[in-house]
């Protein structure tokens, strides 16, 4: 700005938010992690050699049917090949000079076999890792989330903070080199606590989910968390009874009001659930993966709710849940569940009354034989 192509009324709402520590920071590192991975030189460039070899053969028919130069197309890729290996460092420059971001730095991440490490809420690092550059004054953030089977133990490179899940790590040194530890772990609750309902699009009461305990044994859940891709809800000092519910709401007085016969229900979740496409993953307090479920559906704007068709089912095949309109069943079992109990029960008593019937026919049988009327 002030004028084209940037007038003050386009830049209003970035420029105000850039006011905002926050967000600041948060906008920086995001556009570092975009340098680093989604626009790094090596990226944009085999982009732009995949595209050539692809065009290369069509090319001289092209350049022969519109009399243009083969040699002036070979400088323009070239242009943009340079372009690709240049601007990287020109826009961290950019950077720096208008966020007061301090001098560059390095930082090479990398993950143990059993987990991935989420690079400021946004860059999944697994094996080999990333090794780019960010900056001084603006500390990254480090999510450490295991693998089924595996646990988180510790960082390498680090000396405070070394066992936290999550860190903040400034980057004093111009090198920094840190490596995630997992160790393989069978959490003795995996497919015992699990997710067993979600309500991601409920105008009413907001979005919600509920856990389900299979085991006959009650569970704390203090200090365990529930992610998104994005987001984390960490649970408050309260366990969950055998055989029990528990929901997880955002507003539990607005939950309270379309769901009276709710009774054991947390509210406190600041993120929504993604009525398309979401993935819930369910930790333990030192990091263990106990449960995880994913789903992708097609859009709808009416109130669903996804149910686990019985609680013995494995809630990671999207084959044993249900979607149905409507409000759902928190603090209570699924619709299916009873659905089978009564289609059980009445089995159950058919089988009664055919048995009962070929025994009173028998009974009638030898009665009349007795007699000699057989």
């Amino acid at each position: 700005g002030p004028v084209w192509p940037n007038p003050p009324w386009s830049t209003f709402i970035l420029r105000k938010l850039l006011e905002n520590p926050t967000f600041r920071q948060t906008f920086v590192n995001r556009f570092a992690d975009h340098l680093n991975v989604s626009f790094s030189e090596a990226r944009v460039m085999n982009n732009i050699d995949y595209i050539y070899r692809m065009l290369e053969d069509d090319m001289p028919r092209h350049l022969q049917r519109w009399r243009l130069s083969e040699s002036k197309w070979q400088r323009e890729v070239q242009t943009m090949r340079e372009f690709a290996l240049k601007r990287p460092r020109y826009m961290r420059m950019h950077l720096m000079e208008r966020f007061e971001t301090g001098g560059l730095r390095g930082l090479r991440l990398t993950a143990s076999q059993g987990g991935m490490v989420l690079l400021n809420n946004h860059v999944e690092v697994r094996g080999a890792g990333i090794n780019g550059q960010y900056f001084e004054n603006l500390p990254v953030v480090l999510k450490a989330v295991p693998d089924y089977g595996y646990r988180f133990s510790h960082w390498e490179g680090m000396d405070a903070n070394a066992t936290l899940r999550d860190i903040y790590l400034e980057l004093q040194s111009k090198q920094t080199t840190v490596r995630a530890v997992f160790e393989k772990y069978a959490h003795p609750l995996v497919d015992k606590v699990m997710i067993n309902e979600v309500s991601p699009l409920n105008k009413q009461a907001g979005d919600w989910l509920e856990l389900f305990n299979l085991t006959n044994q009650k569970v704390s859940l203090d200090g365990w968390i529930l992610t998104d891709n994005k987001n984390e809800f960490v649970f408050p000092p309260i366990s969950l009874a055998p055989n029990d519910y528990l929901v997880v709401c955002q507003d539990a007085s607005k939950f309270s009001k379309s769901y009276p016969e709710a009774y054991n229900v947390i509210d406190g979740l600041g993120f929504g659930l993604n009525k398309r496409q979401e993935t819930l993953r369910l930790f333990s307090r030192l990091g263990a993966a106990v449960d995880s479920f994913s789903y992708e559906l097609p859009p709808t704007d009416s109130t669903f709710s996804l149910s686990l068709l019985l609680p013995t089912l494995d809630n990671g095949d999207t084959d044993n849940w249900e979607f149905r309109m409507g409000l759902g069943s928190p603090n209570a079992p699924n619709p299916y569940y009873v659905e089978s109990r009564i289609r059980a029960v009445q089995e159950g008593w058919i089988q009664i009354g055919v048995a009962g019937g070929v025994l009173l026919l028998g009974i009638l049988l030898l009665i009349l034989r007795s007699r000699g009327i057989l």
